[in-house]
């Protein structure tokens, strides 16, 4: 639990459960108010429409799991829902559970969960959106971020993180090591959907549950639903009433799919990058390790996350200083010569490296997860495009439009900024600007544009935003490797031990709704199986793989945002088949 949700907690817990909660170890009595909800007060711009909150569970974990912080035995989510809507969510017209991908926690579905919960109202119906925390989640401190944001002064979060500086008088305790989290180790398959079932049977009578709950994921989260969807959660196969698939009405697949996937494959077996054949090319390379640890995802670099959220959302034209005031370690530094480099030379000398170069702090934030900067694949999202100076094409750690093996990492339609030092300041031209006049002209060798105004559909400002703002992460810091080793084998067929009880055939027991993205992990691949109707399958042009979870609500091309706008039409076309569920306020019938 981090450190700004344990500040609020101990007025509801006492100051005595809180304290517990911080200490790794401790023994704790089970605490009389074993439900939190902590409003999160949000600078969305359409924070009067949709009210968020954080709810954390009560949920120990095993005793066999190990010594373990009181914090862990504890899950949560962001709650997202209609102003204007019920206060209990079994009185919504629907809720939609969605389990974050690799390496990504609550508030990365921020933007996805506020446009649905909108696009829900436009037809006069009120649901609700769930993102998931997974367990891990409570291993990071999020302090250093939080108080970063109240003084206005991203420099105090890395100074907190990463040079022993003190923020409101704390002092960071470090990063986790391999040593002191063993217990992560048994946190795998079996507890992550035992958590999403938590979540469902406490926040959802199970009378409604077929009914209204829509059960879904990004990336990762497609597997993950499906491993839900199929799990015997009192472990009878005679008793089917606490199946996965019984507890819900209905799928959504986020540029994913809802199987097990078969790693180094399409999981749809169409020629996709299977999310679970990346994850699993992850935790090899973490060697042994209980949570991802190989550059650039390992807990350090990705701490790094929540400061600069905070730059580029508090002072996007300032030049930033995040290059500079990052450690000068071998962590960071395999991170900036994979990730930042302009070409093979360019990587090994670091002449110039992304130290050298003057750019805002939107910049700052950008050229990490931009769709014409990021080299990896999964990390990308279409924001726009640099301003100021001169770029170039992209050849490593790829050769420009070419692919390396496995599908995490290719070099389509990349570029770098070139002029450092003593160069020009880069800005950031945002999503809705690109092709506007005073778009730069931006096109590679072969004369072609990098990029185009049908293919920027994030906005960076609110993608900033979500780094750090709610008590939840958007990285995932200590993802665990026990969860990918699951993954993978049961997507080969394993159930055996901890996956004996994943025995149901759940998802084509109800409709499906997959959105792909253009440019996501699921491009080439093959229609998703044709599921209980109304299953429906849809493209997103434009779109990459992380902006299927932050698409603007206002799209360049003067239409609904896609993705949430067919998801409602096909919830209200699964809650009239389930009975004419009726708007709490309006009193109508679903058509």
């Amino acid at each position: 639990m981090r450190a700004r949700t344990i500040v609020r907690l101990r007025a509801a817990l006492g100051v005595g459960i809180a304290i517990a909660l911080v200490l790794p170890g401790a023994a704790a009595a089970a605490p009389k108010k074993r439900r939190v909800e902590t409003v999160v007060h949000s600078k969305a711009p359409d924070a009067r429409l949709v009210k968020e909150s954080y709810v954390h569970l009560y949920a120990p974990l095993p005793s066999a799991d190990g010594p373990h912080p009181a914090a862990c035995d504890w899950i949560g989510y962001l709650r997202f829902r209609d102003a204007h809507g019920p206060r209990q969510a079994k009185r919504a017209d629907a809720v939609f559970v969605t389990m974050p991908g690799i390496f990504a926690g609550a508030s990365m579905l921020d933007q996805f969960a506020r446009n649905t919960v909108r696009r829900a109202a436009k037809r006069h119906r009120h649901v609700e959106v769930w993102t998931l925390d997974r367990r891990s989640n409570c291993l990071e401190d999020h302090w250093g971020s939080t108080y970063a944001a109240r003084k206005h002064d991203y420099r105090i979060g890395l100074d907190y993180y990463y040079h022993g500086g003190s923020a409101g008088g704390r002092h960071f305790s470090g990063f986790k090591s391999e040593a002191d989290v063993p217990w992560l180790s048994h946190v795998g398959l079996a507890q992550t959907v035992r958590d999403e079932y938590t979540v469902i049977t406490q926040g959802m009578p199970r009378k409604l549950r077929r009914k209204k709950v829509f059960c879904g994921g990004h990336s990762l989260g497609g597997p993950l639903t499906a491993a839900f969807a199929d799990w015997d959660f009192d472990g009878n196969p005679k008793t089917t009433r606490d199946a996965g698939y019984n507890q819900c009405a209905a799928y959504f697949a986020l540029d994913t799919r809802l199987d097990l996937g078969t790693p180094g494959s399409g999981s749809s077996g169409g020629g996709g990058q299977s999310s679970v054949g990346i994850a699993a090319g992850l935790a090899a390379g973490s060697m042994g390790s209980p949570y991802v640890d190989a550059p650039p995802f390992t807990p350090e670099t990705i701490g790094a996350i929540g400061p600069i959220g905070v730059a580029a959302f508090q002072q996007p034209n300032a030049v930033s200083q995040v290059a500079q005031l990052l450690p000068n370690d071998a962590n960071f530094e395999a991170t900036f010569r994979l990730l930042y480099s302009h070409d093979a030379a360019n990587a090994i000398t670091q002449m110039p490296s992304i130290r050298d170069f003057k750019v805002t702090n939107e910049v700052s934030l950008a050229v990490t997860f931009d769709d014409n900067s990021a080299p990896v694949t999964i990390t990308r999202a279409s924001l726009g495009t640099f301003k100021g100076g001169a770029v170039d094409e992209k050849s490593w750690p790829a050769p420009y439009n070419g692919t390396l093996p496995g599908g995490l990492i290719d070099g389509m339609h990349l570029m770098v900024p070139t002029q450092a030092p003593d160069g020009p300041l880069y800005t950031w031209w945002n999503y809705d600007k690109v092709g506007l006049p005073g778009t730069p002209v931006q096109v590679d060798h072969q004369g072609h544009p990098f990029t185009s105004r049908g293919s920027e559909v994030s906005d960076i400002r609110q993608f900033a935003r979500v780094m750090y703002e709610a008590p939840a992460d958007f990285a995932e810091q200590y993802f665990p490797t026990h969860l990918l080793a699951d993954e993978e084998d049961a997507g080969n067929g394993d159930r055996s031990g901890d996956l004996q009880n994943l025995r149901y055939d759940g998802i084509p027991k109800r409709p499906a709704y997959y959105a792909d993205a253009e440019s996501g992990i699921e491009q080439g691949a093959s229609a998703p199986p044709h599921g209980k109707p109304p299953t429906v399958w849809i493209k997103l042009p434009g779109y990459n793989h992380i902006d299927v979870a932050s698409a603007a609500w206002k799209q360049n091309n003067g239409k609904p945002e896609q993705e949430s706008k067919r998801l409602i039409d096909f919830a209200l076309q699964v809650l009239a088949q389930e009975g004419g569920t009726r708007s709490s306020t309006h009193g109508k019938a679903v058509p």
